[in-house]
């Protein structure tokens, strides 16, 4: 015989997740969640409730913390625009221990690729992608004042999005994980001229690296002659490429994805 399907109130299916009643409810009403009224009180079941968060489990963290759930909660409040509920999400997270690092890239990035993917199969509009972009952006913004990292500072890091390149959220992904590891990020934003690169580069101290955010409007050409601009002026500053760029120049270094471009920072941080 089948158990019968529990019931939760949406004040105990926030409790239950963590968040805010409110943010439950835009759930319900945008169809995210499936609710039934009972007695004139929304209900919702405890298996739909634990089916809204799964999503393909982000890789587990340091502390071995799969943030795999929150990720799948924050897609589903960057869906229906709930900028509060994303924020009580991320702050949820801080909540139990995870760090910037963790959530950008165990929380934030899944999240906004399966907005990307949804997007591009047809399944949102131009304006929900662009609505998810901009509350996480603004996420980024309240973390800039959580506390930082303590002990010296590791110098800086130029972040640019070359010329023609106008995604410039990694970039401000970028930035924010760049700070949580001590350095100072400077980040010039997209669709940055090779000469303003150049002239930000030598006019920033104690320069350790550039950073080349590109997604997918960046041609290997451009990437070319910004790496030939800037070692023409600073020979020896490393350049790291954002993507796998197979021909690129033997000084210039390709990262895949935000976890390598850590790494190779941690080395140029440690031969300072």
């Amino acid at each position: 015989m089948n158990s019968p399907t529990k019931m939760l109130s949406l004040n105990e299916a926030a409790e239950h997740l963590g968040l805010h009643y409110m943010t439950v409810y835009k759930y319900v009403r945008s169809g995210k969640l499936v609710g039934h009224k009972n007695g004139g009180s929304w209900e919702v079941s405890l298996a739909d409730l634990d089916s809204l968060s799964q999503i393909e489990p982000a890789p587990a963290g340091r502390g071995h913390r799969s943030l795999g759930k929150k990720s799948g909660l924050f897609l589903q409040a960057l869906l229906t625009g709930d900028q509060p509920g994303s924020w009580s999400i991320v702050q949820g997270a801080f909540d139990v221990g995870a760090s910037v690092e963790d959530v950008i890239c165990e929380v934030v990035v899944p999240a906004l690729r399966a907005v990307g993917d949804q997007w591009a199969h047809g399944r949102l509009e131009v304006y929900e992608e662009h609505r998810a972009s901009s509350i996480v952006l603004s996420i980024l913004g309240r973390m800039q004042g959580l506390p930082q990292r303590r002990g010296r500072k590791r110098g800086s890091v130029l972040i640019a999005c070359p010329p023609l390149e106008t995604h410039g959220l990694p970039a401000a992904m970028c930035a924010e994980l760049v700070r949580s590891r001590g350095f100072s990020p400077i980040n010039l934003g997209a669709d940055t001229p090779v000469d303003t690169i150049v002239k930000a580069a030598l006019s920033t101290n104690e320069l350790v690296a550039i950073v080349l955010s590109t997604v997918s409007s960046t041609s290997e050409k451009t990437l070319i002659e910004v790496v030939k601009a800037v070692h023409g002026s600073l020979p020896t500053t490393p350049v790291m490429i954002g993507g796998v760029w197979p021909d690129l120049p033997d000084n210039v270094v390709s990262i895949n994805g935000f976890p390598s471009m850590l790494n190779q920072l941690e080395l140029l941080g440690e031969s300072q």
